[in-house]
């Protein structure tokens, strides 16, 4: 399940949530927003405030943090094109979304 949260506030600063198993992903600046996963079949409970998004919504997510932010390609430390940040996420979510 792929999840768009913030971070949680604590006694020791901040903090993924608990329900996160793997985030940090693909962070918004202007929203302070990033993604990440939990698994489907869980034996705790996530918030019902806390968007889920398909692969599509993650798509149009980060697309839109690209033409605000563009992205580099770590390899060539030039701007992403538009399908090369489709393709990221598309094996994001193969390797991540269970």
């Amino acid at each position: 399940m792929i999840l768009e949260y913030k971070l949680d506030a604590g006694p020791q600063g901040m903090h993924c949530p608990y329900w996160v198993d793997n985030g940090g992903y693909y962070p918004d600046p202007d929203n302070f927003t990033m993604v990440g996963v939990s698994p489907t079949k869980r034996e705790y409970k996530v918030p019902d405030s806390v968007t889920k998004l398909t692969k599509d919504q993650l798509t149009t997510r980060v697309l839109d943090i690209h033409r605000r932010y563009p992205m580099v390609d770590g390899t060539t430390n030039k701007t992403m094109t538009t399908q090369q940040v489709t393709d990221n996420v598309a094996a994001w979510c193969t390797a991540f979304d269970s």
